[in-house]
């Protein structure tokens, strides 16, 4: 089954700063996942890459299988809502 969500050594740097080193991730499609962690440890970062608003430093993301860097937000099948 293709993945919904693929991260594959996915890293994303700010000058000195590792906001994402090396993660991989696979997501079912249909499943429910949650991000949990302290702040600072990326997982907003990693909803950005997702939905284009980064793009990586390393490594690959796949959107229902098919890559998606260099693919802009607005055609990709996702959809981020920010909580304040």
């Amino acid at each position: 089954m293709t993945s919904a969500v693929s991260f594959k050594q996915v890293s994303r740097h700010f000058g000195s700063v590792r906001a994402v080193d090396a993660v991989d991730l696979e997501i079912a499609p249909g499943e429910f996942f949650a991000m949990l962690g302290p702040s600072g440890s990326g997982k907003t970062t990693c909803l950005r890459l997702i939905a284009g608003f980064e793009q990586p430093t390393a490594g690959s993301i796949s959107i229902f299988g098919e890559r998606a860097e260099g693919v802009p937000p607005y055609r990709r099948n996702v959809n981020t809502v920010f909580q304040d």
